[in-house]
């Protein structure tokens, strides 16, 4: 028992263990302070108008007993206006807490999600896009409930404790005592479940978590499943979430009902030792004709303690909430802090860039070797190079590292434009780069949409030469909307092939001197794929890299760079 006690005692007074939460919640919440005061003014107005309330409800029933009507009609005047009042300022508390929430929380997920879009790609990648939607929302929702109303009724309800507990104590100090005492055992009694509250908490998170990478997987994957007809698995494999979930949620809930019951029954305790009290000093002023205890008097008492009662335990509600909030703080601070890369040099873009590689050397965390080993080459302005090599040597990797979303354990990749300056390899190169990706990488919206997403100042001619340099031109044009024609989700209303020549015209679009094309016409026949190879050999002011497995293309190379199984470079100039 000792022990717990020393437990709860340093849980509460143990500053260093949320130090850094404080600091982060303290960050992100500054800019909303006016508005954090503002709540607090109107629920400190609105505990102030409940306390006269309940002064004026002591006249009422002596007025009645005691003073005569006019003194009672008065006093009942008092009373109503001041519940009016309260339920109006507790209206526009409700209100503005709504609007002062979403506002916070839109406010952290705007800065999440900037954070994430600036975030090196590599780390990032390790989380799963459902968990990020997940901590997006919920994890959000629950720090904005939580912070923008805790403070101020955290500060509002300490008010009114020690303004109850003065009032109680200058009429009656045992009642005063009676208070103080059942307040902090209820207290005790909620942090004795801190720890295994607190464990729940995050196993929720996770679950929730869970339960979103499900379903957004599920949603992105649905034509797999289907033709694995993988539904009834999926759907199992969704009751055994459901079931887990349900399970937390249920010892969660257990844990929550013994510590609200127990602290009611604590708080009921003390409302009955209040009670007999009042009944007592009633006896002693009937036997002993003292008038200084009335009806009025019990009746404010009770009100008192009533509201004694409820101050403390709106204070012991609130440790579950900080357990559950440090929890959500901690998942929105992984993403936040995420290391952001770094921009620098970002006007200018040479004409021409040529490529020299020094011992590259790179190993995913979770692979045993090396996949690309001390690798070097160098590559002249405007050369068409062919990447070759069997599958999982390492070509999509090189390709990361041009583009700098991984960076080499050892050795370098330097760009060198038109005038032999050199620049390492950084997100910051990406300026001078059109990159064409794997699979299907357009966006939902209209083909201009995504055309435009390479070059925002591009013209609609110049849509129409980018389309037909990557022999689009004549399917979009068939289309009802032509340019303006709408894309779902997924490319969805055109096929693979098509949605991969729109993605090269997009490149095309963004004319930088470097073009990356990684297994960029693997959906398209070998004889749409020539025409479109022919045509990009004849952009000679641009450096270009093409992965593809079809050895015939290769024809359109002037050099081929062949990474072998161990990880090296084969540079062969034709």
């Amino acid at each position: 028992m000792i022990d717990s006690i020393k437990r709860v005692i340093h849980s509460m007074f143990d500053y260093k263990e949320n130090k850094e939460i404080a600091k982060w919640l303290f960050k992100i919440g500054k800019n909303y302070k006016r508005f954090i005061f503002g709540f607090l003014i109107i629920n400190l107005f609105t505990m102030l108008i409940s306390l006269a309330s309940s002064i004026a409800g002591r006249y009422v029933v002596d007025a009645a007993t005691q003073y005569g009507t006019e003194m009672f009609f008065k006093c009942i005047i008092i009373m109503l206006v001041t519940t009016v009042i309260s339920i109006i300022f507790s209206s526009c508390a409700n209100m503005f807490s709504s609007y002062v929430n979403e506002k916070f929380a839109f406010g952290v997920r705007a800065k999440m999600f900037d954070n994430v879009q600036r975030s090196r790609w590599y780390q990032l990648s390790k989380y799963h896009s459902g968990d990020m939607l997940a901590r997006l929302s919920g994890d959000v929702d629950n720090i904005s409930s939580t912070l923008i109303t805790l403070l101020p009724n955290i500060i509002v309800t300490g008010i009114q404790l020690v303004l109850v507990l003065i009032i109680l104590f200058l009429n009656d100090p045992v009642l005063a005592c009676i208070g103080l005492i059942v307040g902090p055992i209820g207290m005790i009694a909620s942090l004795l479940f801190r720890k295994k509250y607190s464990e729940y908490q995050r196993k929720l998170r996770e679950s929730h978590s869970e339960y979103y990478s499900f379903f957004q997987e599920s949603l992105s994957k649905i034509s797999v499943i289907k033709t694995f007809q993988l539904e009834k698995d999926n759907v199992e494999k969704f009751d055994d979430i459901r079931n887990r979930r349900m399970k937390l949620v249920l010892k969660s809930s257990v844990l929550s009902s013994i510590m609200g019951s127990g602290m009611r029954l604590i708080y009921n305790i003390g409302y009955v030792v209040t009670f007999s009290w009042c009944a007592y000093r009633l006896y002693e002023s009937a036997t002993f004709g003292d008038s200084s205890f009335t009806y009025g008097t019990m009746t404010l008492f009770l009100s008192l303690v009533s509201q004694v009662q409820s101050s403390i335990r709106s204070l012991g509600n609130v440790i579950p909430k900080l357990y559950s909030m440090k929890v959500s703080a901690q998942r929105i601070r992984e993403i936040t802090e995420i290391e952001n890369e770094i921009y620098e040099n970002v006007d200018n873009v040479p004409k021409k860039i040529a490529l020299k590689a020094d011992n590259v050397a790179f190993t995913y965390e979770t692979d045993d070797g090396e996949i690309l080993s001390n690798m070097s080459f160098e590559i002249s302005y405007n050369k068409h190079v062919g990447i070759v090599g069997t599958s999982g040597t390492g070509k999509t990797t090189f390709i990361r590292l041009l583009l700098s979303l991984i960076t080499p354990d050892s050795g370098t990749i330097t760009y060198i434009d038109e005038n032999n300056n050199e620049e390492i390899a950084s997100p910051a190169s990406r300026r001078f780069i059109s990159y064409v990706p794997q699979g299907n990488t357009l966006m939902s919206g209209t083909i201009r949409d995504n055309l435009l997403s390479g070059n925002k100042n591009a013209t609609e001619q110049q849509m129409w030469d980018a389309l037909e340099l990557a022999d689009a031109k004549r399917f979009v044009a068939k289309t009802a909307n032509g340019l303006d024609t709408e894309l779902s989700e997924g490319a969805g209303g055109i096929s693979e092939g098509q949605a991969q020549r729109i993605a090269i015209a997009r490149a095309l679009l963004r004319d930088k001197p470097v073009m990356i094309l990684d297994e960029a016409t693997s959906a398209l026949d070998e004889k749409t794929e020539a025409r479109i190879f022919e045509r990009l050999t004849k952009l000679s002011n641009k450096t270009c890299f093409i992965i593809t497995h079809r050895r015939s293309m290769l024809s359109y190379c002037d050099t081929v760079l062949e990474i072998t199984d161990d990880g090296k470079a084969i540079l062969t100039e034709k």
